[in-house]
């Protein structure tokens, strides 16, 4: 028999092995290429959301330098030196210093670092609640965005954040009204010649934990623009006009001696307004909607509060605290308050009892998108300032509050 054609198993076999490893080596291969990358891509991953968590942590290192020293260091001394094309400048823990929130190596080797620096903002955020600034080294309005990049391994993250600085414990008047959305933007309504707002500094009727030492008056109603103010002196009848007591006025559309001591000072946005309430809500205790005469907090252990419905304070009640607002808050009988309230949202408040008071101050401003700020006065009751009564609650007051969060990249 010819077997010369007959092919040999053993070469075939050969050639299949050789193939098959070759296939299995590639696949190996790019089994352990995709595990590395997947570790790489994970590692990288990991390294990134650390670097964001760094970044995060020189912003709130940012808020804490900026607010322990606002009161010897201005905002207006962060920001020296900044120009309209370059607005950002290091941030310095005590300036003029060697001494720059940048690379900070407090977080400990292996942790990654962050550099801070500061601008004035310069361009509006969410229409008129937060109008620009005019110019990149004068602030006006107590809001400063903070850029913060943080670093760690191969990784980078930058975070922006538009910081609310405004301290509200040192207002301008005993009643302060920011001017709501509408053209007409505010409203007001006083009835008899029995009510007084007191700008003059006053003594809580329950000193109990109250502290520091009665200041310089202040005005009885502060507005933030001379149309608002002209309402006030429109709806005071010249018998009305001196029961607004406290320091001097700026002429309104009485003309140039009003003897009522209220003015057009304005200090506060209704954006910077609702941010300060929103960082305060979310801490607060709800006090129930309609009609109370309840006792909220102690003077010596006053609370934050806050009504998210249309509420009416009465009879012989009494507050203590930080009272936050969104809809109606209306004071009637004999219902006394102290501390601070802000009414915000809806902005309308209405003191009207036969003897309800507000010890502290009032700031009210709607901040709604369309609405008017509303005051009405009305009984033997009203506001009268008492430093006393706002020191007590001062240090439950935030000292900033984000009220925007970027990042970068």
């Amino acid at each position: 028999m010819n077997t010369r054609n007959r092919t040999s198993p053993r070469g075939t076999v050969l050639m299949a092995s050789v193939l098959l490893l070759t296939l299995l080596a590639t696949l190996g291969m790019a089994m352990l290429s995709s595990s590395l990358n997947e570790n790489t891509i994970a590692r990288n991953d990991i390294n990134a959301q650390r670097a964001l968590a760094v970044a995060e942590a020189g912003t709130a290192h940012a808020r804490q330098v900026i607010s322990a020293a606002i009161s010897t260091t201005s905002l207006d001394v962060r920001l020296s030196g900044a120009t309209t094309t370059n607005p950002w400048r290091t941030l310095y823990i005590m300036p003029p210093s060697t001494d720059p929130l940048t690379n900070y190596a407090a977080l400990g080797t292996g942790n990654g670092t962050y550099s801070v620096q500061v601008s004035n903002n310069l361009a509006g955020y969410k229409g008129n609640l937060y109008p620009a600034e005019t110019l990149p080294t004068a602030d006006v309005d107590k809001l400063l965005w903070i850029e913060s990049v943080g670093t760690y391994g191969n990784a980078s993250r930058t975070v922006r954040v538009l910081v609310n600085f405004v301290n509200v414990v040192d207002p301008p008047a005993a009643i302060t009204l920011v001017d709501g959305a509408n053209p007409t933007q505010l409203t007001a309504g006083f009835t008899g010649n029995s009510f007084l707002i007191q700008g003059g500094d006053s003594t809580p009727p329950d000193t109990t934990g109250a502290c520091g030492s009665q200041g310089a008056a202040k005005h009885g109603i502060s507005t933030n623009s001379l149309s608002s103010n002209n309402v006030i002196a429109n709806a005071l009848s010249e018998q009305q006009e001196d029961n607004i007591e406290g320091q001097g006025f700026i002429a309104g559309a009485k003309g140039s001696d009003p003897r009522g001591s209220y003015t057009n000072n304005g200090t506060y946005t209704r954006g910077q307004l609702q941010a300060l309430a929103t960082s305060l809500l979310s801490q607060a205790t709800p006090i129930p909607a309609g009609n109370n005469s309840s006792d909220f907090g102690t003077a010596a252990n006053p609370g934050i509060f806050k009504a998210t419905s249309d509420v009416t304070l009465l009879g012989n009640g009494k507050g203590f605290g930080i009272l936050v607002v969104t809809e109606d808050l209306q004071m009637q009988g004999n219902f006394k308050w102290e501390g601070l309230i802000l009414v915000v949202g809806k902005g309308s408040f209405h003191v009207t009892g036969s003897d309800s008071i507000a010890y502290g101050a009032v700031l009210v401003a709607n901040t709604e998108q369309s609405g008017t700020t509303s005051l009405e006065v009305a009984g033997n009751g009203g506001v009268y300032y008492s430093s006393q009564a706002i020191c007590r609650v001062k240090n439950m007051m935030p000292s900033s509050s984000v009220i925007a969060w970027q990042q970068r990249w």
